[in-house]
């Protein structure tokens, strides 16, 4: 997931190993199937800033190094 760019849809596959970062993605509802947007980029090695629905929140880019994700196509417009 660090290597997502701004505004790429993804859907998470795998979670990060740490327990405690695992129990609080757990806690706002983010598993493995969920889909999210990355919102913002900080600086190399800055924070990652994502939405799942109506749910935004940051992650290191560390932490979303741990995570398995794969891209989600845009749809074809119309």
């Amino acid at each position: 997931m660090s290597a997502a760019r701004k505004g790429q849809r993804l859907r998470i596959l795998s979670l990060p190993s740490h327990p405690a970062l695992r129990q609080r993605l757990h806690s706002m509802g983010i598993e493995p199937g969920a889909e999210v947007e990355v919102l913002r980029r900080g600086f190399p090695g800055g924070l990652l800033h994502v939405a799942c629905g109506l749910l935004e929140f940051m992650l290191r880019e560390d932490q979303a190094a741990e995570m398995t994700v794969a891209l989600i196509q845009p749809r074809a417009a119309s």
